[in-house]
């Protein structure tokens, strides 16, 4: 697979997890928890399968196959790196509406 093809796995599959945490957090503010998790456990995934794709392309320059400079795959790390911590950020806010509703 060249790094393009790579480039775009990366970003779509983290695309996706994103959108769908957004979902869940939407979820959250209806304080429908239960569909909440299920959306982020999907979400989780597909971030997985963004990192598992990551991984590949690392573990293949490790083995000396060095890839050129590619401007598309700074940026699939890009957004994987801010789906990481999109990941916490979001799992953390659907925690403290979870905990606001447990208080009402």
């Amino acid at each position: 697979m060249d790094i393009e093809q790579i480039s775009f796995q990366i970003i779509s599959f983290a695309g996706d997890s994103f959108s769908t945490m957004l979902k869940a957090l939407g979820k959250a503010k209806e304080k429908d928890f239960e569909s909440a998790e299920k959306l982020m456990e999907e979400a989780k995934k597909s971030l997985d399968d963004a990192h598992n794709v990551h991984t590949e392309i690392l573990v293949s320059e490790a083995q000396g196959n060095k890839q050129e400079y590619s401007v598309l795959l700074s940026h699939a790390q890009d957004t994987l790196m801010n789906t990481i911590l999109a990941e916490t950020l979001l799992s953390e806010i659907i925690e403290l509406y979870k905990a606001k509703e447990d208080k009402e």
